[in-house]
């Protein structure tokens, strides 16, 4: 009895369209009956029923809205998310943070979601990016930690690289992103390129005047305290310098042209005089100086071992980009990549408190 006492309760709202012309006729009829008894029982030789009958055309009514705010309440976001599986404070948190078309496309799925919680209070949670957070962790076979997939979607990697693909937003000056989907046009040039000091690069190298005042600082500074000499070993690469780059080097460490941040004059690759070849420079004395004081001088490790998955490109230990040296201390405190603080601080929910 219990069990068909619950089909019937779920089958109910579900017809309400049926039932809801049937329901406003017979409340019109109710008003019209209560009236009638308003109208008898307020006569002079009935006076003595107004107060109880009051209460009890109180009574009924009241009866009678509760009921349908109980059927009602089926009919909304919350009672949906609910019924997947969500405690109640959960449905209430996610309601709060999504718009309709997210919650609708949540109860769209039909199914309880154990990420769906952990996501919206993950410390990089965009709330435009919520229906790809649960895509990609539904889809995924290989075990991806819930900051691997917020990283990953916030960055566009969920995505198709091609289909994907956005002129760089060259007006953010420093802070313009360029990489796999965020690519520069052929003929852009900085237009403040300087030469580096001849005694700190093998052959001419070139880059924005503030990046070569910053570099000249690390580089005294390394000087100092390790007796070693940092160098530049490539700097501003023009598109088409680029295409011939991208040809002479390995799989994984090259960009294709319009997508390498050479071209920004912001970026520079180092070494030592003392370790000149890439690898040894790395586990140097100045090498493991650099990456834990770059960012005192503006510069960030663009290409960070441990999130290597993000990029497409492997580990770059000696590729240095400048974004200034405000940004470069929040991103190596908070240990992110340059392509997450973007989508978060300069496109995502915090992009006008940053303009500020």
């Amino acid at each position: 009895m219990r069990q068909r006492l619950d089909v019937i309760w779920q089958w109910l709202p579900q017809q309400w369209g049926v039932f809801k012309p049937w329901a406003l006729r017979h409340l019109r009829r109710l008003k019209e009956w209560l009236a009638h008894i308003w109208r008898v029982y307020t006569a002079r030789d009935n006076r003595w029923l107004v107060v109880p009958c009051t209460a009890a055309a109180l009574f009924v009514l009241l009866v009678m809205v509760k009921s349908y705010q109980g059927i009602a309440y089926n009919f909304t976001r919350e009672c949906k998310i609910y019924k997947l599986g969500y405690p109640i404070e959960d449905a209430r948190a996610l309601l709060a943070v999504l718009n309709d078309a997210q919650a609708d496309s949540l109860i769209s799925r039909q199914e309880y979601d154990t990420i769906a919680i952990p996501v919206i209070n993950a410390r990089y949670f965009i709330a435009n990016n919520f229906d790809r957070y649960l895509a990609l962790h539904k889809a995924d076979t290989t075990g991806k930690t819930l900051d691997h997939i917020i990283a990953l979607v916030n960055i566009s990697a969920d995505r198709d690289r091609k289909s994907s693909s956005v002129p760089c937003d060259t007006t953010k000056g420093q802070l313009m992103l360029v990489n796999g989907r965020h690519y520069l046009d052929e003929n852009y040039k900085p237009d403040n390129l300087v030469k580096f000091d001849k005694s700190c690069c093998y052959e001419e190298q070139r880059a924005q005047r503030v990046v070569v005042d910053a570099f000249m600082a690390m580089r005294k500074a390394c000087e100092e305290e390790t007796q070693a000499h940092l160098m530049v070993n490539s700097s501003y690469r023009s598109y088409h310098d680029q295409i011939g780059t991208h040809k002479r080097n390995q799989k994984g460490y090259a960009a294709t042209a319009g997508h390498s941040e050479h071209q920004t004059g912001f970026a520079i690759d180092v070494t030592s005089r003392e370790n000149p070849m890439r690898w040894p420079f790395d586990a140097s004395q100045e090498g493991i100086w650099m990456r834990e004081h770059c960012h005192e001088y503006g510069f960030i490790l663009r290409y960070p071992e441990k999130q290597s998955y993000l990029f497409g490109f492997a580990y770059e230990p000696w590729h240095l980009r400048y974004v200034g040296k405000e940004v470069a201390k929040r991103i190596h405190d908070e240990d992110i990549t340059f392509d997450e603080y973007y989508a978060y601080y300069i496109e995502g929910p915090h992009a006008k408190a940053q303009r500020r």
